[in-house]
């Protein structure tokens, strides 16, 4: 990502700006498909300003939140310091091996990348960190545009290509639709 890029983010997360808000659809699906046991370990991959994060929480998840943008992480503690010990926040760019490599390997019960994964520069490097860091049975919730569906901004979807790669080496795996041509939701286990 330019440093041009990065900049726009943080000041987005910062002015308070966020993406397509959580709804309860979305959270009764992930609860029909995923099922996360009570106390699951949940790894929020680009968290935003923190509301699925904090969804996850509320559903009994012990969830680590993580987003690259310092303002990002700042606001996420700020406005969800009473979900702590539930919740954990900290600065995390997923594109790096090495920092990637300092969280507990096979440690995550689920591993969650909502509107992220289609700005990840190496997706299949992306796909390899995730499957290290799930534990036995995991499960990788994708949830992204498809830029097939776009007419504009069609860098904020992944291509029928993309989809195709990401849906490689799992065990596993469903497809559902947050609402009839819009964004879609992949869960794979391992």
């Amino acid at each position: 990502m330019t440093i041009a890029a990065r900049e726009h983010w943080e000041e987005h997360f910062a002015a308070g700006d966020g993406f397509l808000g959580v709804t309860a659809a979305e959270m009764r699906m992930f609860t029909e498909q995923v099922a996360p046991a009570a106390g699951a370990s949940v790894l929020d991959i680009g968290c935003g300003l923190g509301g699925y994060a904090a969804e996850l929480v509320w559903l009994g998840c012990r969830t680590m939140a993580t987003d690259w943008a310092a303002s990002s992480v700042a606001a996420v503690r700020d406005r969800y310091e009473g979900l702590l010990p539930g919740l954990t926040v900290q600065r995390l760019d997923f594109e790096d091996d090495q920092a990637v490599g300092l969280l507990p390997q096979a440690g995550f019960d689920v591993v969650t990348m909502r509107l992220v994964f289609a700005f990840m520069r190496d997706k299949e490097a992306a796909a390899e960190r995730v499957r290290r860091l799930l534990a036995p049975g995991g499960v990788w919730v994708v949830t992204t545009s498809l830029a097939d569906r776009l007419s504009a901004r069609r860098h904020i979807g992944i291509t029928g290509k993309e989809v195709a790669g990401l849906l490689e080496g799992w065990g596993s795996g469903v497809w559902y639709d947050l609402e009839p041509g819009g964004v879609r939701c992949f869960v794979l286990r391992r």
